[in-house]
């Protein structure tokens, strides 16, 4: 991947853009994908005219587990037979049934895929399939195809901390399934209306530089508690 040359600091590695610290271990076919991306974050990033970001000129969802990386909070809400994952980037939802019903595959393959989850004492495993293969995995442009399986383990270390460990599994597009570990901050701020046409218009939001009132509804902000290298 020397066309790609990585960038050197863990902020800028791990922060927004992608979700490992080591290139995953792609396949021949995964490789190719990934050399033809044309990224708009990175250390050599493209202009949003030339990105082939799908997210850019479309209205699509970005798609799991990229919605993750999106610098935008989310609120969950647990509720009889099922787990709502909120996001405010594009009003997006996450939706994993608890009921111990099977995944539903007459709908067809989509953007966020179909989760079903289950409890293990604490922890809310989340089994995610049925994706189509018109999204990236994250921002850098890493592949997937639409044999790719997810599986998380959320749970909430304490009053304040949410963590999410992830096993990313596609035979298509990587060798072997690889992990990715996710942190969250809990916040007392509401989330607000958002729409893919005021996305794309901000090509790089930040949420350093907008104002929240405090809400009665807490939001988790993922964090980056890793150190530079």
């Amino acid at each position: 991947m020397q066309d790609r040359p990585r960038p050197a600091t863990v902020r800028e590695r791990y922060w927004i853009y992608e979700f490992t610290l080591e290139e995953p271990p792609m396949t021949g076919w995964g490789e190719a994908q990934y050399k033809a991306t044309k990224s708009s974050f990175g250390p050599h990033p493209y202009p949003l005219a030339e990105t082939n970001d799908p997210l850019y000129h479309t209205c699509v969802p970005p798609g799991l587990p990229r919605i993750y990386l999106h610098p935008f909070p989310m609120q969950i809400v647990q509720a009889h037979g099922e787990v709502i994952m909120l996001f405010e980037y594009d009003s997006i939802r996450h939706q994993i049934f608890t009921d111990g019903r099977p995944h539903d595959t007459a709908l067809g393959p989509s953007w966020m895929g179909d989760s079903i989850g289950h409890w293990e004492g604490d922890v809310l495993v989340a089994d995610t399939a049925n994706f189509n293969d018109k999204t990236w995995l994250d921002r850098m442009g890493h592949p997937h195809s639409d044999a790719l399986h997810i599986v998380e383990r959320i749970r909430r270390q304490d009053h304040d901390h949410l963590v999410d460990d992830l096993t990313i599994e596609d035979p298509k597009a990587y060798t072997k399934p690889w992990t990715a570990h996710l942190d969250f901050l809990l916040r007392r701020i509401g989330l607000w209306g958002n729409s893919s046409v005021r996305m794309r218009r901000a090509s790089k939001p930040s949420i350093r530089k907008r104002r929240r009132r405090r809400s009665n509804r807490p939001c988790l902000y993922l964090v980056l508690n890793f150190q530079e290298d």
